[in-house]
């Protein structure tokens, strides 16, 4: 009989409704795979799989090779009791068993374990049976705070840094602007055709290729897969605009050049805007959690085990007493 489960893949690199269908065409096309809900807002890849016939590190294969990344996270685990090579390949085959592990090495030296997981698929509780079950221990619990911190200024950096490109993209366009008001409503190329034309490609160059390579990075990645978004446009159309900077020198064309600026300076602003908003969003969420519980009443193999609220996987059951507060977002299985 096959085991189905349901796994929450966290995506990155999804920035439009077409990105979203072609993970989840790369997903459903793994066998196995029975059905996939894909969120832009959360980027979040939702997969039901039959845990006999495929494996997550098959699902992180298959967005990987969409030009999609699945957000992994690392932890070093001290291990006791390790003595040979042959502890080693155990502990190694233990955790790499383990659901929601992409890779875990073992070093006898430092005696250290080093585990890349999914978040939110797997958890330390996880790691700490496996290592168990193999014979061994885990020494130590690891800091988890600096993963989670982590997560918290994911946002804020973001902002941060799509604040930085928009300023740099207008840092060079508005001069683009105001050079080309002469030639937009008097027809004079000032001071004259050549330095003009030079000077719309030299300004546009650092929009496009400096705060605008990560558009036409996603772009390229998506015409080499097969298929095309949003940043395959834009990549598209300044490219082109761009082309005839150059080719004015040659040819009898009108110079684009400066117009290709002005489309990425505006599509970077039209970037910092959305990461704003989904940046303010995760503060408020992140700020309304913070009044949650901070632990979670689970069943771990029949067993009614309380973890810190960090360690609720999906899938786990959850018991809620009258009077207490509900841990986290569920489906009410039963009540009395």
């Amino acid at each position: 009989m096959m085991t189905k489960q349901k796994v929450a893949l966290p995506v990155r690199g999804m920035t439009c409704a077409s990105c979203v269908a072609h993970v989840e065409q790369a997903l459903k096309g793994v066998d196995g795979v029975e059905a996939v809900n894909v969120n832009l807002a959360t980027e979040k890849a939702s997969v039901w799989f039959s845990a006999d016939a495929v494996s997550i590190g098959d699902l992180v294969e298959a967005v990987q090779e969409t030009g999609y990344e699945i957000l992994t996270e690392t932890v070093t685990l001290p291990i006791g009791g390790m003595t040979c090579a042959s502890c080693v390949a155990h502990v190694e085959k233990a955790l790499n068993k383990v659901r929601g592990v992409i890779e875990a090495s073992v070093n006898l030296a430092t005696e250290k374990a080093t585990v890349i997981f999914v978040p939110g698929v797997v958890g330390l509780a996880d790691f700490k049976q496996a290592v168990a079950e193999a014979g061994y221990e885990v020494l130590e619990v690891p800091e988890e705070g600096a993963a989670e911190e982590e997560r918290e200024d994911e946002a804020e950096r973001k902002m941060r840094q799509a604040r930085f490109r928009m300023r740099v993209a207008w840092a060079f366009t508005a001069p683009i602007i105001l050079w080309m008001f002469a030639e937009m409503f008097f027809g004079i190329l000032w001071p004259n055709a050549t330095v003009f034309n030079l000077g719309m490609i030299l300004l546009a160059l650092p929009v496009l290729f400096w705060v605008g390579r990560r558009t036409y990075r996603s772009g390229l990645t998506a015409v080499l897969h097969g298929y095309a978004n949003m940043d395959t446009l834009i990549t598209l159309g300044t490219g082109v605009s761009l082309l005839t900077g150059p080719a004015s020198f040659f040819f009898p064309v009108a110079n684009y050049a400066g117009v290709s600026a002005m489309i990425m300076a505006f599509h970077l602003t039209g970037r910092y805007v959305e990461e704003t908003a989904k940046g303010r969003a995760s503060q408020a969420i992140r700020k309304l959690l913070e009044l949650g519980a901070k632990t979670a009443r689970v069943l771990r193999d029949g067993r009614e085990v309380e973890v810190p609220i960090e360690e609720v996987l999906v899938g786990d059951v959850m018991l809620v007493r009258p009077g207490e507060k509900v841990p986290t977002d569920g489906v009410v299985l039963d009540w009395y």
